[in-house]
This record gives C-alpha cells, structure tokens and sequence, in this order.
C-alpha cells in the first residue's frame, strides 16, 4: 500500500491509518550505516606501563619460551637473536630504548614481531594484555608533559577505562632510533 497523496481523504477523522502510518515511514526513514575508522592496537607493558602498537606492524606474537640467543658485541638495546622458522631476528629490548627501567623477573615476556622503517625485528613484551579495535575519536595526542626520552615514540594516547591509559608507540620512529644507535 502506497501512502496517500496530500488531496486523498485518509479516513473519517482526517488522521492516517495504522498500516498507512507504517508505509509513509518506511518511505521517508532511511537508514544510515556510519562505519566509524577504527585502528587495532595491540595492548601490552612494559617497566609496568601499558603501551600500544598498530596491530598492522605487528606480525606475530611470540611465546615467552622461543630462546634468545645472546651475541657478544651487541648494543644495550639488543637483547639478542632468534631463530624463527629459517630466519635471525633481533629483539629489541624496548626499555632501553625508551629510559624504563629494566624488569626484575625471572620470567621472560612474550616477543612482537614488528616490521617498521624497513626492518623486522622482535620487541621484548612483559605481558601482552590483548588486541582490540578502537575508533581512531578515541586517539588523543600525547601532552606535553611526558618525559622526553618517552615523547619521540609516542603517537597517541587511548584512555579504554577511567584511569586506565595506553600509549600509543610509533614503531617507525623507534626503529630508526635503533637503526641509528640512539637507544
């Protein structure tokens, strides 16, 4: 059933009918799909600090247990090398390169295998926290109060709870600060 024109008589009481009603909104209501850009991050710490990188640089997460193998020479910021399925990866230790402190667990963290600035190398995580998709609203910029050994790296800030807030890495700019030794 079509609605009524303007000039057509609708019922007795001069209001629409029920079924009428629903014709004319189904006509004029149009639905709007708005799909919010969104980024997926991967969540984790490090020195007890929740940071975050793109879930696109992110390759591979890694168990605690593949060994890494130190070689002698290398800088602070190289924790060492693995050997993942036929290839050497470096592994970055993000602490160093950051000013944090260095953990006192026993325990090894997970590994991130991160391609960025034309290299792939492992990021030595504590604890990976999860991998989510957040609406790029809810990126801040980072304050100018963070430290300045920090402030380089960081992108953005994402709050995803009162009191809760992770820190967005630039894995581009850490990987030339570690391709140019600065770490």
């Amino acid at each position: 059933m079509t609605p009524p024109s303007a000039n057509e008589p609708v019922n007795e009481t001069g209001s629409l009918t029920l079924e009428q009603a629903l014709n004319e909104h189904e006509v004029n209501a149009a639905i709007v799909d708005v799909e919010e850009p969104s980024q997926q991050l991967v969540l984790f710490r490090v020195a007890g600090q929740r940071f975050a990188l793109l879930g696109s640089v992110v390759k591979e997460i890694i168990s605690h247990d593949q060994p890494v193998y130190c070689v002698p020479g290398l800088p602070p910021t190289t924790e060492g090398v693995l050997h993942l399925r036929g290839h050497i990866e470096s592994v970055i230790q993000l602490n160093v390169l950051m000013g944090l402190p260095l953990p006192n667990v026993t325990q090894p963290g997970m590994i991130l295998l991160v391609s960025a600035a034309g290299i792939r190398s492992g990021v030595r995580i504590e604890q990976l926290d999860d991998v989510c998709d957040v609406p790029t609203s809810l990126l801040q910029p980072p304050p100018d109060t963070l430290s300045s050994a920090l402030r380089p790296y960081v992108s953005a800030l994402w709050q995803p709870q009162e009191g809760v807030t992770a820190v967005l890495l630039d894995a581009e700019t850490l990987f030339k600060a570690y391709q140019d030794g600065l770490g």
